[in-house]
């Protein structure tokens, strides 16, 4: 049986935001960076084992603004070797954000990079030039060279004094309705905690279970009330396809991102390999769904994130919602329950940057 699958938006590949509603984006950008002088938006960023994805999300919330599907301003992701690309796809989100376009503003990895070092200098190419943001929040499970990279991304657009700009999330107690279930809370993953905080946002009160497929695969069980119940971390689909490679003599290596054909056996070895991983992934999600429903004695949402998801797609035998975005998502209720001093300003006594930098390394997003 194949599941039946259920989007906040069928404009997903269009813009992996999850919204899908230019006009609704646009109406965003135009509200938000026009309509006030201190609209500048928020500049949320996710440092994942493969990527680095971006995103920018109104000064302050809408009125519409849905978590489930969130309208973010415009959005993109690099490859960590392209990082010098990064500072590149803002501006140019940035722009098509102000110029009312951003319902289309996403932006592909590997774009030309901007000379390192501009900071607030007009550009070179005499493009356009990005006010201050209201802030910069950051998750990053990628390492001490992540997180340069977007500190030099920072001062290429605006300077050196940005790097004081940078809050780095990490795992706490509680925040934005979320309690975290950690024997020691700041164990858990940025990113994951994140994910928490962004899926509590975007389905209140319900029991959830958030699966993030990508470089490992991330469970977490959540409870509609907000407590955060534990999860399980496993390899992801490209780490099973890639063991079975590299520990056999004779089995091929094989793309996740390549269709496992279904659930029945498989008559070749290829799909044998593929839909094997996938009923392993599956089984993992499935099991978990019912041990979740058993304990709460309740109906629990099962929700799939990450890079990854699709290969899950033809395989797993329960209903399931995607959402593209639940760690920016996340960031944002984050960064909006934090409030906003205005850039420049200093942080209030006994607190800094690195209060929020986080020691988890296992993620389930690419």
């Amino acid at each position: 049986m194949t599941a039946r699958r259920t989007t906040p938006n069928p404009r997903a590949s269009a813009l992996p935001d999850g919204s899908g509603d230019s006009a609704r984006a646009a109406s965003l950008a135009a509200g938000n960076v026009a309509g006030s002088t201190n609209g500048a938006p928020w500049l949320l960023v996710d440092a994942g084992n493969s990527r680095i994805k971006w995103a920018l999300a109104p000064a302050t919330r809408p009125a519409n603004w849905r978590a489930a599907a969130p309208a973010f301003l415009a959005s993109g992701a690099v490859d960590h070797a392209e990082w010098r690309t990064l500072a590149t796809q803002i501006r140019a989100g940035w722009a098509a954000m102000a110029a009312g376009s951003g319902g289309d503003a996403h932006f592909a990895p590997n774009t030309t990079p901007l000379a390192l070092g501009h900071g607030t200098q007009e550009p070179r190419d005499g493009g356009f030039v990005c006010p201050a943001p209201a802030g910069v929040w950051l998750t990053n499970v990628a390492g001490d060279a992540a997180e340069q990279a977007v500190r030099m991304t920072l001062q290429t657009l605006w300077g050196m004094a940005s790097a004081d700009w940078l809050q780095v999330l990490r795992a706490s107690d509680a925040r934005a309705g979320v309690r975290n279930g950690y024997r020691e809370p700041t164990q858990l993953g940025s990113d994951r905690w994140a994910s928490l905080i962004g899926a509590h946002a975007a389905w209140p009160g319900e029991h959830l279970l958030i699966v993030t497929l990508g470089t490992a695969t991330t469970v977490e069980a959540l409870r509609g009330d907000g407590e955060y119940l534990g999860g399980l971390i496993a390899p992801g689909p490209a780490l099973m396809l890639q063991s079975l490679a590299q520990g056999t003599a004779q089995l091929p290596t094989l793309d996740a991102a390549m269709s496992s054909g279904g659930q029945d056996f498989a008559r070749s070895t290829s799909d044998a390999i593929l839909r094997g991983c996938a009923a392993a992934q599956a089984g993992l999600v499935e099991r978990s769904h019912a041990q979740l429903q058993a304990q709460l004695g309740a109906t629990v949402r099962c929700v799939l994130a990450g890079g990854a998801r699709h290969a899950l797609a033809q395989t797993l035998a329960l209903p399931f919602t995607e959402h593209d975005q639940l760690v920016p998502a996340g960031l944002y209720e984050v960064a909006l329950g934090a409030g906003s001093a205005p850039i420049g300003t200093a942080p209030a006594a006994g607190t800094s940057t690195r209060e929020f930098h986080d020691g988890g390394q296992a993620r389930g997003d690419a």
